[in-house]
């Protein structure tokens, strides 16, 4: 019978007791984690391998929204794909937008794929939150495909020439049927380019519910993580809707999975406080819940969300 995880044959027993530890806290199995302590027996290393170790051969990515990182141990691991989702409305492209910003900012190349909306429009968008993002297309850091279907080989193409660090693709549900989704093999053959080239990727997709219906589709169990975007609105206290964000899923990651209000600033998305959240739950967040996110009040945005 053929072993289902053939890299473990090749792992030393001790490699392997903290890799089943550490994947039975995380509850699932990852590869990545394997290769790492692959290359740790090929290089014969004496000393002890425990969990701290292992985090710190994890490559992590910023995300360059100011609290999120912090959430996540520091960001998302390179080369993972981390599904956006939540009702129209809620900053998931402007959340994506600021994601590559962070990247352009390295010098990193990064590419947004967007199925729904016009080049210009994403680029006003930026303009808004004071991104120059024209200056980074100049340069050739930054590459947007708006508002044009392109095909699984065109996008694969364009990921080989352009090399890029962080992709976006908004939003799969116009890409893809979510009924076919999990059997297409249009969408197995990009996500092996992205994941072989160890590009870091977020793709957002749509939910007709918010976070107080628990629904999941096709598009949910294809990532390394979900990210979920919602709002809620209590007009007898604040005509303003509170914006907040849940990371429901991130492997070999330890996440804060409280929901976590965010502000629209003249800088993009940023979140906010315990007292926030209180205002939306009508009560107090448990002490045991310790973020290293400032606390502010909050404020309404005079910036459209999207």
């Amino acid at each position: 019978m053929r072993d289902k995880h053939p890299i473990h044959t090749t792992i030393s027993t001790e490699a392997l007791r903290i890799l089943e530890r550490y994947e039975k806290e995380l509850g699932a199995k990852n590869t990545v984690l394997e290769r790492a302590l692959l290359g740790m027996d090929k290089l014969r290393f004496k000393e002890k391998v425990d969990a701290h170790t292992i985090s710190r051969l994890i490559k992590r990515v910023n995300v360059g929204i100011p609290g999120v990182d912090a959430l996540m141990e520091g960001g998302i691991p390179e080369g993972f794909v981390v599904v956006m989702t939540g009702p129209p409305g809620t900053g998931k492209t402007t959340f994506s937008l600021q994601y590559l910003m962070e990247g352009l900012k390295k010098d990193e190349r990064c590419i947004f794929f967007s199925f729904e909306e016009k080049v210009e429009h994403l680029i006003k968008q930026s303009i808004r939150f004071g991104w120059d993002i024209g200056e980074y297309i100049d340069k050739g850091y930054l590459e947007i495909f708006g508002f044009t279907m392109l095909s699984t080989e065109e996008i694969i193409e364009i990921i080989n020439v352009f090399k890029p660090k962080r992709i976006v693709f908004d939003s799969l549900n116009t890409f893809f049927n979510i009924h076919e989704f999990r059997r297409s093999s249009q969408w197995r053959s990009i996500l092996k380019e992205i994941r072989d080239k160890k590009i870091t990727c977020l793709a957002i997709t749509e939910k007709r519910n918010g976070l107080e219906v628990k629904e999941y589709d096709e598009f949910d169990f294809m990532g390394d993580g979900i990210i979920f975007f919602d709002k809620s609105q209590r007009y007898e206290i604040d005509p303003y809707p509170t914006y907040y964000l849940q990371i429901q899923k991130l492997r070999i990651t330890k996440i804060n999975e409280m929901p976590h209000p965010f502000i629209f600033t003249e800088h993009g998305l940023e979140l906010i406080g315990n007292r926030g959240l209180s205002r939306i739950f009508g009560g107090s967040v448990p002490s045991t819940q310790k973020t290293s996110i400032k606390d502010t009040s909050i404020k309404p945005a005079d910036i459209n969300s999207s």
